[in-house]
């Protein structure tokens, strides 16, 4: 981690002490376990510490991620922003007002894809947040269960819906082949224990469920225009940084095949509003270049800001 130079900036970073002797280096490549990779980028944490995390690409595979990372008893801490809006469900400022219209509409679109193809109701829903997405879909039948690592997060979920989210340990203790669907919004790239987590989700899937990841694409038009601003590196509480050839030879690994890719085209401006406000930009430039990556991804193949994996073990 690299210090600010900056007075304001050196101010915040006093108030926040992470030794290194806090920080986890990973020797394997989380994807394909080689074990020679190379510096790739340096990103700032900018929502809470203010420091610099490197993210490094395999020489094999190509996967980047988050290398070293804070140890996972204490990355809980760089969590901890009024403007981090899936724990808090703040509506302060223009971006995140924007994020609450919006997810309305993406909570409607989110649900007739857990539905398309089901033969039951059952649903988990992982790093369910605050609980929007699980109360919808309780409204409409579903048997919902919701896990978050967050216990703020899980307490606006009990206030705000009447949900019962439990820990994010309580993985392990759900029942065998006991949920049709499994969701994971925006979730997969903060998890600590990658392996592990897919082992569960398949040992709780019912035959034949399905298995929807959403995670953004560092392979986007939007990450190259904006590199080391871009907000979906989002370090160090994003540990991995996906794109499509990744997600497949992960979960290749788990005999598991990605039957449909979907793009989040409001990802894109939600994205580069907020890389802009990183750089001291504006927000109708970030605008500009959200459409930009959705209209240079609209003429290729799967290159969204962030997208949509539907997973379904193989036959």
């Amino acid at each position: 981690m690299v210090a600010s130079t900056n007075t304001q900036e050196t101010e915040k970073t006093e108030t926040f002490h992470v030794e290194h002797s806090d920080l986890l280096t990973l020797n394997q490549c989380p994807v394909c376990r080689h074990d020679s990779f190379h510096h790739f980028i340096t990103c700032k944490d900018y929502t809470v510490s203010q420091e610099d995390f490197n993210i490094v690409q395999c020489d094999e595979c190509g996967f980047k991620f988050t290398n070293p990372r804070p140890a996972d008893e204490r990355i809980g801490e760089y969590y901890k922003s009024e403007d981090y809006v899936s724990h808090s469900d703040t509506n302060k400022g223009i971006i995140n007002k924007l994020y609450h219209t919006v997810r309305k509409r993406a909570i409607k679109q989110k649900f007739a894809l857990v539905k398309e193809g089901a033969t039951a109701n059952t649903l988990l829903d992982v790093g369910c947040g605050t609980g929007a997405f699980l109360d919808y879909c309780q409204q409409q039948g579903w048997d919902v269960l919701g896990l978050e690592p967050d216990a703020d997060a899980r307490q606006v979920a009990k206030e705000k819906h009447g949900l019962e989210a439990l820990p994010i340990d309580a993985l392990a203790t759900i029942p065998d082949n006991s949920r049709d669907v499994i969701t994971l919004w925006h979730v997969l790239e903060h998890i600590t224990t990658l392996d592990a987590s897919i082992e569960h989700f398949l040992r709780i899937l019912k035959p034949g469920g399905k298995l929807i990841v959403a995670v953004p694409n560092c392979s986007s038009k939007d990450a190259a225009i904006y590199q080391q601003y871009w907000a979906a590196y989002d370090v160090p509480i994003h540990l991995y940084h996906f794109t499509p050839r990744d997600i497949n030879l992960l979960f290749n690994r788990f005999n598991m095949t990605v039957e449909k890719t979907l793009p989040m085209k409001f990802d894109a401006y939600y994205v580069c509003m907020l890389s802009e406000k990183y750089k001291g930009g504006n927000m109708l430039k970030g605008f500009w270049n959200g459409w930009r990556s959705n209209l240079a991804a609209s003429n290729t193949t799967h290159t969204w800001s962030s997208q949509i994996y539907v997973l379904k073990a193989k036959k």
